[in-house]
């Protein structure tokens, strides 16, 4: 009985999480979608800057909400977690572990744009022709990290969509953009890491639409997992 209600709590932290990160991530593809190409691409140039000068205030924003929808994903992960079947649980368990790696290096990688790349345009801004040719060369960020940010929560999506497709209890559909989410971050890493723009919009559209949709059922089917364990415990 102490286990059921244990796992109730996480079930209702993790419903509020995933909540909290779906909101973010839509206003997150929003930002994403009034960037311009120099901005979502990454790539250090004096475009970049150009643009960046109407951008910062947004960068600022979506940056920000980036790092909370990192932090709210974290409950999601325990809370499945915690309710997966024993024959999965070593599995399920290791790629939760990456995935908590991933989310935590997204945090980071956050925290790092913030400080660095708002800072450099300043610099950039008002510097020489020498210290602009030296941030132009070093670059204002590391797409490679999302190797590690996107990509390890993409696997984690991916495995337990596919451990979940045949689950009785669980919505296909549900499953399905659960499914969906994983590949899109997987194609994301792929996206940002070869600077394939139109991949990074295309992505970012289905994010837009899919994003809400799974955050919002996903945070409804925890919180009846948690109001039916803790319903049981009462009986009981």
């Amino acid at each position: 009985m102490i286990a059921n209600e244990k796992q109730a709590r996480l079930c209702q932290v993790g419903a509020i999480c995933a909540f909290v990160a779906g909101f973010c991530y839509v206003l997150v593809v929003g930002c994403a979608f009034l960037s311009p190409q120099s901005i979502a691409s990454y790539v250090s140039s004096e475009q970049y800057f150009k643009d960046f000068k109407g951008y910062r205030s947004i960068f600022i924003v979506l940056k920000g909400l980036l790092m909370v929808a990192n932090i709210a994903f974290i409950g999601v992960v325990l809370a499945f977690q915690s309710l997966a079947r024993d024959k999965n649980y070593g599995i399920v368990t290791f790629f939760s572990v990456l995935a908590l790696v991933g989310f935590a290096v997204g945090v980071l990688q956050s925290i790092m744009d913030l400080s660095m790349v708002p800072y450099l345009a300043t610099q950039y801004e008002m510097g020489s022709i020498h210290v602009k040719e030296v941030i132009i060369a070093l670059g204002v960020a590391n797409p490679s990290l999302y190797i590690i940010s996107l990509g390890l929560p993409g696997l984690w999506f991916v495995l337990l969509s596919l451990l979940a497709i045949n689950h009785p209890k669980i919505p296909r559909l549900l499953v399905l953009l659960g499914l969906l989410w994983g590949i899109g971050n997987l194609v994301t890493v792929v996206a940002h890491v070869f600077v394939i723009i139109w991949l990074i919009y295309l992505v970012a559209f289905g994010a837009l639409c899919a994003a809400p949709i799974w955050s919002l059922w996903e945070g409804l089917f925890l919180w009846k997992i948690a109001k039916k364990k803790l319903d049981v415990e009462h009986v009981l």
